[in-house]
């Protein structure tokens, strides 16, 4: 039996309760049970619930997987995110900043000096991307 997610009234609606709630819709919309999801990501069926209620923080390389299992891309999980910027006033966003690289060593720099940057666990995220961005590639050929 597929339990239907339970996301509303979360207190403290974060990055991990967002990309629970949005594993939780689609193994609904999918037909799949708790069950079946975790048994298939070889994870315990409570440790699977932590990561949908968005209690547990799961981890990249499962948060492929399951991309790869509910046969959506990596960047489904992070759709409609809200960063907080409702509150803010428009006059005071500020500008997207504006990146001119304009050689492939220059792209090159820039990238490794940001991925150093962050830390392990935006390192990670960082990778996942671009692994996602290489395999879009080559189904694109």
């Amino acid at each position: 039996m597929v339990k239907e997610c339970e996301t509303a009234g979360t207190a403290s609606y974060g990055l991990w309760s967002h990309l629970g709630a949005r594993i939780c819709n689609r193994r609904v919309q999918l037909g799949l049970s708790e069950g079946a999801v975790a048994a298939h990501l070889g994870v315990p069926l409570e440790r699977y619930r932590e990561f949908e209620a968005g209690r547990a923080l799961i981890p990249a390389a499962l948060l492929s997987y399951v991309g790869d299992l509910f046969k959506v891309p990596l960047f489904y999980f992070f759709q409609d995110l809200s960063f907080g910027e409702e509150d803010v006033e428009p006059s005071r966003l500020e500008e997207p900043p504006v990146l001119v690289v304009a050689t492939t060593e220059d792209r090159l720099d820039a990238l490794v000096r940001d991925f150093l940057k962050a830390d392990q666990e935006g390192q990670c995220y960082l990778l996942l991307l671009a692994r996602a961005f290489a395999k879009r590639e080559d189904v694109t050929r």
